[in-house]
C-alpha cells in the first residue's frame, strides 16, 4: 500500500498497529515493513500476502498512532491565508489535525465555515512562509464537499 505523508509528518515504524476503515469494515493490522520515498510511504501489512488479499483495502482510510510532527511544523502553517490559483481566498489555516496518515488542513473562511483541504503535493502548490500565504490547486467541487 502506498500512503502520501504530509510534510513534517513522521511515518509509523514496522511493528506499529494500524486500522484500515471503510464505510462497512475496519481491519486491524500490523505494519511488517515500511519504506519511504519523496513524501510517500510504501507499507507492507500483515494479512495482505497477495494482491487478492490487498484488494479488500482499496478505498480504506489508514489510521495509526504516529509520532508527533517535527517540532514547529504544525504551528508554522497556522494562520496562513489560502488562495487558489485563480487568486480567490479560501480562508485561513486554523488546524492541521494529526489523527491520520492522510493529512488535511482545516481552512476557515471569512464566514466562519470550515473547508477541509487534503495536504498533498498535488494540491498544495506553494507555501510562501515569508508572506504566510499558501497557494492550492483544488479539484473542482472540493469546496462544496464540506457543505
Amino acid at each position: 500500500m502506498v500512503v502520501s505523508l504530509s510534510p513534517g509528518a513522521v511515518a509509523p515504524k514496522a511493528g506499529s498497529a494500524v486500522e484500515l476503515k471503510s464505510s462497512k469494515r475496519t481491519y486491524s493490522l500490523t505494519i511488517e515493513r515500511i519504506t519511504g520515498a519523496r513524501g510517500d510511504a510504501v507499507i507492507a501489512l500483515s494479512g495482505a500476502r497477495c494482491i487478492g488479499e490487498a484488494l479488500r483495502f482499496v478505498g480504506c482510510t489508514v489510521w495509526a498512532e504516529v509520532p508527533a510532527p517535527r517540532a514547529g511544523h504544525e504551528a508554522s502553517i497556522l494562520g496562513f491565508r489560502v488562495f487558489d490559483r485563480q487568486g480567490e481566498c479560501w480562508g485561513t489555516v486554523r488546524s492541521q489535525p494529526q489523527f491520520s496518515l492522510n493529512q488535511i488542513l482545516e481552512v476557515e473562511d471569512d464566514a466562519g465555515e470550515t473547508v477541509y483541504v487534503p495536504w498533498h503535493e498535488s494540491l498544495v502548490v506553494k507555501v510562501d512562509r515569508r508572506s504566510r500565504v499558501m497557494i492550492i490547486d483544488p479539484p473542482e467541487g472540493l469546496r462544496d464537499l464540506n457543505k
